[in-house]
């Protein structure tokens, strides 16, 4: 946990932000990453006192942004979740690409910004009708003539499953040592793809990972730390990779992964080598992924006997959650657990006798 140990530097999608009060309200300004040359120059600028963000450039998103938050389209917003939703993906918009120009936002950019939150859909499909409504209030206010999100599919959501017992044994046995690390790491921990690429060597110590989720959890506006017992299988696929940097899991030139797109397509491509195994999902036919291995986590705890606190704690999940992902784990356990008691009887008279 050492780079989130100094004063105001926070991380979300593996990026750094220095955080700060401007104006009264909570500031997110970029920073350079810990090795680059510029990042104690950039951080003593930002640690001075009386910064003031500057405003956002003429036809950019970010003014487009400000504009939106002063129309009545969004403040006649009447439902509150609406309301808290809009607000939410407008400030990630204007933090994210507020540095855009409106006019030069084409269709292909929405859908590689869209595809940024790809390992979660549901934020992905969030985020894109938020834009949708900015950019339709871009068209209305003749900052452009057309909206790039138009037409723009929704990403697939469903349950994501966890991987049958034969699904992981031949993924394990067909994939690259860094994909086998990166399969442990999601089935040991229980974290997202977006956390398992942000994971370091010195977040251990031998038997606990410690950790900050990248993302909220419930209604919590900030990540949550996370303590992982680390089961010898993880600790034993760490020692079988080469350390070349500060995360366990790189890429091919040995830097750490700047999204989760690329463990998604090698994930991809693993499911098409041992056979493209699927399952039904909302009537459509989908292979399993890596958010499934989050789900396998959850299960074998609540195996273990672990209550949905528990597991939520240690791997980041609201205990609602936990509940939702065990819930046919831990019937299962339970029908093993009596079978012996009711098969051992002679149901017969129960079903057909009289009273």
């Amino acid at each position: 946990m050492g780079r989130l140990a100094l004063k105001n530097v926070c991380e979300k999608q593996g990026r750094l932000y220095f955080r700060r009060k401007t104006g009264g309200k909570e500031t997110y300004h970029r920073l350079p990453s810990f090795d680059d040359p510029q990042f104690a120059e950039e951080y003593r600028r930002l640690s001075e006192p009386d910064q003031v963000r500057p405003r956002p450039k003429s036809g950019t998103i970010g003014a487009l942004v400000a504009e939106y938050r002063a129309a009545s389209e969004y403040r006649t917003i009447k439902s509150d979740k609406t309301r808290r939703n809009t607000t939410y993906y407008l400030g990630l918009i204007e933090e994210v690409h507020g540095h855009r120009t409106v006019s030069g936002c084409k269709r292909a950019d929405v859908k590689k910004m869209r595809d940024q939150y790809a390992d979660r859909p549901g934020t992905a499909n969030n985020w894109l009708a938020v834009f949708k409504k900015l950019m339709s209030y871009a068209v209305d206010s003749e900052w452009r003539d057309d909206n790039p999100a138009m037409g723009i599919s929704l990403l697939r959501t469903g349950e994501h499953e966890p991987w049958p017992t034969e699904v992981l044994n031949a993924a394990l046995e067909h994939a690259s040592p860094m994909m086998r690390l990166a399969i442990i790491t999601g089935l040991c921990s229980g974290a997202r793809v977006s956390d398992a690429i942000r994971i370091q060597h010195n977040w251990h110590d031998g038997h606990i990972m410690r950790f900050v989720t990248s993302k909220a959890v419930g209604r919590e506006k900030k990540g949550v730390a996370v303590a992982v017992p680390m089961h010898p299988i993880w600790l034993a696929a760490i020692d079988a990779i080469p350390r070349v940097g500060a995360t366990l899991l790189y890429d091919r030139s040995g830097e750490p992964f700047s999204s989760a797109k690329a463990i998604q397509e090698r994930m991809r491509t693993l499911m098409e080598s041992i056979g493209s195994p699927t399952y039904m999902s909302n009537g459509k036919a989908r292979l399993y992924s890596f958010h499934g291995l989050r789900k396998n986590a959850a299960c074998y705890l609540a195996e273990l006997g672990l209550n949905d606190s528990e597991i939520g704690a240690i791997c980041g999940m609201t205990p609602d959650t936990v509940r939702h992902y065990t819930k046919r784990a831990r019937s299962l356990t339970i029908a093993r657990n009596v079978a012996e008691k009711i098969t051992r009887g002679d149901v017969l008279p129960s079903l057909g006798g009289r009273n």
